[in-house]
């Protein structure tokens, strides 16, 4: 199947270990807050380039074309030392793969900002070598960096009319609310990721749906450290049944013709548009 996805780029290999300190050379991401420093090019900046003169609070993040990539955290956003870009807008102009390692300097530097101190006992967490993990010296209590798993689907029915077919397309409550986006919503305890996806369908949108079929799977920093989206395709059996919006996370839902979707759809990027689009070229 020819799907319009981004072009490939440079192999990126996530990776925690610090085994030699960095190189003058060495890619470096700086972070402050949700937003990422870019050079005057829009390119990553190299270790030699990062403000300060002290690499000691250098985060592995693994590496790319063979070359180490670390992170930089900063206290703030500081004008000063060049152009900011949160990820959104950074990710629309990289290919996958330079795309995926802008969002994983936020989320492991979101990750270590946000989990200082032990849950149990409130003592302050050390790092553990070689992972994106923290460990209590008092309890000994084991943080890893957690995974939040959630799921979306394009949905598609036969068209009223007509052998063709459909697909629905929802607005959101929050984020971008004029995007016509995919059904989609967190894995809780317990649950599988079909299990999620039927749940979540049924509660979002009030509709059953068969046919399910997995289609790959994404981080995405704009929902927070260690989320990864997982994909599904899905079939209505029924071409009369409209969808009944919940009223809380959606605010339309509605059947497009696949040759009439509309123009605001999710970021090519995404893999919310990886689906649309592979479900469009059938």
């Amino acid at each position: 199947m020819n799907l319009d996805l981004p072009p490939a780029g440079p192999v990126f290999l996530p990776g925690a270990a610090a085994d030699v300190p960095a190189e003058p050379t060495d890619l470096c991401l700086v972070v402050a807050g949700g937003k990422l420093l870019v050079r005057g090019d829009g390119g990553f900046h190299r270790v030699a380039e990062v403000p300060g003169d002290d690499d000691t609070g250098l985060v592995p993040l693994g590496t790319l074309d063979g070359v180490a990539v670390w992170a930089a955290p900063h206290e703030t956003a500081d004008d000063t030392l060049g152009d900011w870009r949160g990820w959104r807008e950074l990710a629309a102009g990289l290919s996958e793969p330079l795309a995926a390692l802008a969002g994983r300097a936020l989320q492991v530097v979101t990750w270590r900002r946000t989990h200082r101190y032990c849950g149990a006992c409130t003592t302050e967490l050390t790092d553990v070598p070689g992972e994106h993990a923290r460990r209590c010296g008092n309890c000994q209590l084991y943080v890893p960096m957690q995974l939040s798993p959630a799921v979306l689907v394009a949905i598609r029915r036969p068209a009223p009319t007509g052998p063709a077919e459909q697909l629905l397309l929802v607005r959101h409550s929050y984020g971008p609310t004029e995007t016509w986006a995919l059904v989609a919503g967190f894995v809780e305890a317990g649950e599988t990721l079909e299990q999620a996806v039927r749940r979540e369908v049924a509660e979002e949108v009030g509709l059953r749906v068969d046919r399910l079929a997995y289609f790959g799977s994404q981080p995405w920093a704009m929902s927070g450290p260690g989320v990864v989206l997982a994909g599904f395709t899905a079939y209505c059996p029924d071409p009369e049944i409209e969808p009944v919006v919940d009223g809380r996370e959606l605010t339309q839902a509605r059947w497009f013709d696949l040759d009439a979707l509309p123009e605001a759809l999710p970021p090519t990027y995404s893999i919310s548009r990886w689906l649309i689009e592979s479900v469009r070229v059938g």
